[in-house]
């Protein structure tokens, strides 16, 4: 079985790593390995291998995408282009990791959004993430 991973977020326009991004993705992989799962990383060029995954795919077009995600058991990702992508082209729902932005704004329904507490999310949830 196959789940698909998009681990990062666009960088920030100074070059910083997004401030969306999830920093226990080794051990995840880790444990989704060891439950039998093999693990395919999505993203685009400059992006980090994340340690264990069996498969790193950069820089695909659209309909290689949307077949991937077809072929996968499910998908895990941050608050990135990928759970966008699949709501909007209706593909099967995933387990999206929010950090600082507000599910409820930025989620959809249909997927599993996991936020670790109301207190964490960015104050100003439209204001620039450069701050």
């Amino acid at each position: 079985m196959k789940i698909l991973i998009s681990p990062y977020a666009a960088r920030l326009f100074n070059g910083k790593e997004s401030p969306k991004n999830y920093p226990h993705w080794p051990r995840l992989v880790q444990l989704l390995n060891q439950s039998g799962y093999e693990v395919v990383q999505i993203g685009v060029s400059g992006e980090a291998r994340i340690e264990g995954v069996g498969q790193l795919i950069l820089n695909w077009p659209f309909d290689k995408l949307r077949q991937l995600a077809n072929d996968c058991e499910t998908w895990i990702a941050v608050d990135n282009f990928w759970p966008h992508f699949c709501h909007c082209e209706r593909l099967k729902p995933g387990i999206v990791l929010f950090g600082l932005s507000d599910p409820l704004i930025f989620g959809y329904s249909r997927n599993i959004n996991l936020l670790r507490g109301r207190d964490f999310l960015k104050h100003y949830q439209y204001d620039s993430w450069m701050a």
